[in-house]
């Protein structure tokens, strides 16, 4: 299973949840042009500590989740 997750306000506001073995991997997302970027944030343990671990890194709500 694999997560985008928009958090509100403009810029550099989207990240991405990788689950893999029980374990959700999170990563912030920088789009480019020709390719994509991803920064590792964290691993956790369940989707809504991922969810509190983007909230914590962005210091902003969540939007969206697709």
């Amino acid at each position: 299973m694999n997560k985008k997750v928009v958090v509100t306000g403009g810029g550099r506001n989207l990240f991405k949840i990788e689950s893999y073995n029980n374990q959700y991997n999170v990563y912030h997302m920088n789009i480019g042009i020709l390719f994509d970027d991803k920064d590792f944030i964290g691993k956790t343990r369940s989707f809504e500590d991922a969810i509190s671990l983007i909230r914590s890194h962005s210091g902003r709500g969540i939007k969206e989740i697709y």
